[in-house]
C-alpha cells in the first residue's frame, strides 16, 4: 500500500526520485518508450455524456511534461460526449445504457483496425469504467470470443479506479442499464474475472491503481487483477471524482507515466 506523508512538494520530489530510480534500474532490459499512441478512455456517466477535453487535457499536458510525444487519443462512446477525438459508435452498435462489455467489443475493433493490423502497438489509460473496457477488449479479443476483434496489441495498460470486481456497495441498487453491469456479481463482472491478467498480441503490461479514499470503486476492486506487487498501487487519499482525483493528482500521473514508458514483457 502506498501511504503519502509530508509536504506536497516533498511528496512530489519523492515520487519523482522513485520513478527515475525505477526507470534507470529497468533501463538495461526495458528501454523507455514515450512515443507510442496513448488511448484515453473515460468512465461511466449518469447523464449520457462526458467532456473528454476537461477530463483528459490537463492529464495529457502532465504526461507531455514527462516527455510523452503521443499522439493522444481521447475515446468517446456516449451520444452526449464532447471534446473527444473519436467515438466507439463508429465501431459497434450499442446504446448509452448498453453494458461496458459491448463498448469493449467496439474498442477492440477500433484498436485492431486502426493500429494492430497496421503493425502499431498502443498504450491505454482507462479511468473508472474505462478500465473495464480496455481489460475486456484485451481479454475478449485474445480468446476469440464472439463480437470481439482479432487479438489487439496493447503494450501498456493503466487503470485508475476501475471497478474490476464491481463498484461500491450502493451500485447493487442499480437494477437496469449500464449501471447494473458495474455492480458486484454482475454477469459481465464475473466474465471479466475469468482471466486475472489478460494478454494482448505481443503481451500486455498492466498497472492497476486504486485508493482507500475512493467512494465509487473500493480499493480492493480497483486492483482486482492477478499481477505482481509492483503493478499494484493503492493510495490512501485520492478521491474518485473532483479536480484532485486520479487524473489530477501529481503523484498518480507520475506513476502512470512510469508505467506507460515501459514496453511490454
Amino acid at each position: 500500500m502506498h501511504v503519502r506523508t509530508g509536504s506536497i512538494r516533498g511528496r512530489r520530489l519523492a515520487a519523482l526520485v522513485a520513478v527515475v530510480a525505477l526507470v534507470v534500474g529497468l533501463g538495461a532490459c526495458r528501454p523507455v518508450a514515450r512515443d507510442k499512441p496513448v488511448l484515453l478512455i473515460h468512465g461511466w456517466s449518469a447523464t449520457g455524456g462526458t467532456n473528454c477535453s476537461s477530463t483528459f487535457d490537463p492529464f495529457i499536458a502532465d504526461l507531455q511534461a514527462q516527455g510523452f510525444t503521443g499522439p493522444f487519443v481521447k475515446v468517446g462512446f456516449y451520444t452526449g460526449d464532447t471534446g473527444c477525438d473519436m467515438t466507439l459508435r463508429d465501431w459497434g452498435s450499442f446504446s448509452n445504457g448498453s453494458s461496458w462489455k459491448e463498448l469493449a467489443k467496439a474498442f477492440s475493433h477500433y484498436v485492431y483496425a486502426t493500429y494492430t493490423s497496421q503493425g502499431q502497438t498502443v498504450d491505454v489509460v482507462g479511468y473508472s469504467m474505462g478500465g473495464n473496457i480496455v481489460r475486456g477488449a484485451v481479454y475478449g479479443s485474445s480468446t476469440g470470443q464472439g463480437g470481439f476483434s482479432e487479438p489487439i496489441a496493447v503494450e501498456d495498460a493503466v487503470t485508475l479506479g476501475a471497478p474490476h470486481n464491481g463498484a461500491a456497495w450502493y451500485s447493487s441498487f442499480c437494477l437496469w442499464g449500464q449501471c447494473a453491469t458495474l455492480k458486484p456479481g454482475a454477469a459481465d463482472i464475473v466474465w471479466l474475472n475469468e482471466e486475472g491478467n489478460p494478454q494482448g498480441e505481443g503481451a500486455t503490461d498492466w498497472t492497476v491503481i486504486g485508493s482507500n479514499a475512493d467512494a465509487v470503486t473500493p480499493a480492493a476492486s480497483a486492483v482486482h487483477m492477478t499481477l505482481l506487487d509492483q503493478q499494484i498501487v493503492i493510495y490512501d487519499d485520492v478521491p474518485h471524482t473532483g479536480s484532485d482525483n486520479y487524473l489530477g493528482d501529481d503523484e498518480v500521473v507520475l506513476r502512470t507515466g512510469e508505467a506507460l514508458a515501459r514496453p511490454g514483457h
